[in-house]
């Protein structure tokens, strides 16, 4: 499934999908996700390339209506939301797969997606800035996987978009399958 996810604040809001997205995110994965949300002194300055693979809009399947709403309160800057397919499939280890990492317009932050396996903790997978507003809707992984299931862990980095400096990171889990 699709997950769309944000770190819920502390203080009430009024758009109940902000309040919800915390428990509608481990109904859509049937999992938990990992809320690593952390302050950083701003040690990574260097200038993020960005992805040549991302598109600008709204993922393919999304409600635009639905998203449009969602839009219309922009995120503080400790919440980092995401959108990302649970359950990506790749035809081969070295073929591309439905990834589907999305970096919302509300976000206000750039975003990099790393995926782990989580029984080697091996990075598999890694992007290059994802600006806000845009998705990238299939890639390859950047290690050749034999064939198989792999429970994994995506982590989305979030960096200030005028000098580039670390936010903090969010979590969750997604299954990696690869047929042949």
């Amino acid at each position: 499934g699709l997950a769309r996810s944000e770190t819920a604040p502390k203080k009430q809001k009024k758009n109940p999908w902000i309040i919800a997205a915390a428990c509608l995110i481990l109904l859509v994965i049937g999992g938990t996700a990992l809320w690593l949300t952390r302050e950083d002194g701003g040690a990574e300055n260097d200038p993020l390339a960005l992805d040549d693979n991302a598109t600008m809009g709204v993922l393919p399947g999304i409600d635009v209506a639905e998203r449009q709403a969602q839009l219309q309160e922009q995120l503080d800057e400790g919440m980092i939301a995401f959108s990302i397919n649970t359950s990506p499939v790749f035809a081969t280890g070295g073929s591309e797969g439905n990834r589907m990492l999305e970096n919302p317009a509300n976000n206000a932050k750039l975003l990099v997606g790393e995926i782990y396996i989580d029984a080697t903790q091996e990075l598999v997978y890694q992007s290059k800035a994802i600006p806000t507003g845009a998705y990238i809707e299939n890639a390859r992984l950047d290690k050749v996987l034999e064939p198989g299931e792999y429970p994994a862990t995506v982590y989305f980095k979030a960096y200030r978009e005028e000098d580039h400096s670390f936010i903090g990171q969010a979590g969750a889990a997604i299954k990696i399958t690869v047929l042949s």
